[in-house]
């Protein structure tokens, strides 16, 4: 159960984050009036084309796979520091 609140808790923040991030970064490109596309691979993240009306944000695969990443870095982190943390002498967790 721990495993899973940490995995839940990290794949969240690190999606909100990045889904921020992805959204400022396709705010700005509108802004400028440019085309962007960022991706790595087949994941995309973002991509934003500039029409001479109208803009079109896409947000990709890549954001929930960046989710899923952070969620289990989330959970390798809490397994080490509850390894290195070892038992309380209270016996309380």
């Amino acid at each position: 159960m721990r495993d899973l609140r940490a995995f839940a808790f990290g794949a969240i923040a690190i999606g909100v984050l990045a889904y921020a991030g992805m959204a400022a970064l396709a705010v700005a490109t509108l802004a400028a009036g440019r085309s962007l596309a960022v991706g790595l691979g087949p994941l995309v993240f973002v991509a934003v084309e500039r029409e001479a009306s109208a803009g079109v944000m896409t947000f990709g695969s890549g954001l929930a796979a960046v989710a899923i990443v952070g969620g289990l870095a989330n959970v390798a982190s809490a397994r080490l520091i509850r390894r290195r943390a070892g038992r309380r002498s209270d016996g309380v967790e």
